[in-house]
């Protein structure tokens, strides 16, 4: 789009997802698991988790029938012009809405432990300056950055879990399977909804060198993804216990600033997950500015003189600090990102991909009758 080079490797995809999905899921899971399930909210993570990693296989199988295409050209495809470009342009603004939202929340938790006194539209902008700017060098840029941060904050990250490990209170995890099947189904609902920004998968197989041997790829990330969200939950609430957690506006934050490292110098060992954390959302946020810019190009029609990316990128940056400055606070932030996770990411990350490969495979078979 921006730049000539913008094919990735599936290595630097794998690395794309996790970044972009552990975003805000990381640091608020444990918590809205435990309201619902308690000490059971581990079993909701693996639960829903185990699900989200199913749906991936809907994702995957639909664009390796069109790997040169986004959902923007396959829902047309499939479900005629108007319907598709209406559901692109819902997608574009669920991911405005989204990437201006988890800037919200990052500049929040940023506040409350790092940059006490700074605005929050002042980290807003900063974040958002940094990200437009890897966003129109193009995707393969976005790889790249995201693959070494990859490594340098997953070591450390990983560190501390193995420490957590050790010191945890896994009695505060008994009795297993103390709650109900309901309790264990909203545990587990929340944790599909975590699953926010799966749905750039529609987006990603036409920058793929290999988009037909990334299914494998996509699916290790998924589990990756699945098994680290469900250890930090357990982890977390074995640390503090289910009520503590519940409460707790930012637990997995206070649990790894409880670890004790050796011989450590540092005062604060959550400085790594907080570090973990800004790559996330670096990764997040400019993913939705360089995907929404690329919706928005391909809904363009081809005979018309089309608006520039860059343009459109200016814009999208624009829209994205106004929505981070809309909530008045965190906790109404939360809800609308709640708000966001049921109304927009239920359609577009359980309801279409099912839709669209179940329409594409009947068209197939009527054209084999």
């Amino acid at each position: 789009m921006f730049s000539e080079n913008d094919k990735i490797s599936i290595r630097q995809l794998q690395a794309l997802l996790i970044l972009d999905i552990f975003a805000t899921a990381v640091v608020t899971l444990p918590r809205q698991t435990a309201i619902f399930a308690g000490n059971d909210g581990w079993i909701c993570v693996l639960l829903g988790s185990s699900i989200m990693i199913i749906f991936t296989l809907f994702f995957t199988a639909l664009s390796k029938r069109y790997p040169d295409k986004t959902v923007v050209e396959i829902s047309q495809i499939l479900l005629s012009r108007p319907i598709g470009l209406l559901i692109s342009l819902g997608l574009a603004v669920k991911l405005v809405i989204g990437t201006g939202l988890q800037l919200r929340i990052f500049c929040e938790m940023i506040g409350q432990s790092m940059l006490f006194r700074t605005p929050v539209g002042v980290t807003a902008i900063a974040m958002l300056l940094v990200c437009g700017y890897v966003a129109a060098e193009g995707y393969e840029c976005r790889a790249r950055a995201g693959e070494i941060l990859f490594v340098f904050v997953f070591v450390p990250f990983l560190v501390l879990l193995l420490l957590a490990l050790f010191t945890a209170d896994y009695s505060n995890l008994r009795p297993v399977m103390s709650h109900n099947g309901i309790e264990l189904a909203q545990g587990s609902w929340k944790t599909i909804l975590s699953f926010q920004g799966i749905e750039l998968l529609f987006l990603v197989y036409p920058y793929l060198q290999r988009p037909k041997k990334a299914q494998k790829g996509i699916l290790t990330a998924a589990v990756v993804i699945g098994f680290f969200m469900t250890l930090i939950t357990l982890l977390t609430i074995a640390v503090f216990g289910e009520h503590s957690v519940a409460n707790k506006l930012f637990p997995v934050l206070n649990m790894m600033d409880s670890v004790e490292l050796p011989g450590s110098f540092l005062d604060r060992q959550d400085i790594f997950l907080l570090w973990f954390w800004v790559a996330s959302i670096f990764a997040s946020v400019s993913a939705g500015l360089f995907f929404v810019t690329v919706i928005l190009e391909r809904m363009q029609p081809q005979k018309s003189q089309k608006i520039s990316a860059r343009k459109w990128l200016i814009g999208i940056i624009i829209v994205v600090f106004a929505v981070a400055l809309l909530p008045q606070n965190v906790a109404q932030t939360y809800d609308m990102m709640e708000n966001l996770k049921v109304y927009g990411g239920v359609f577009y990350i359980l309801v279409l991909p099912v839709l669209l490969l179940l329409l594409d495979t009947i068209k197939k078979r009527r054209k084999q009758l």
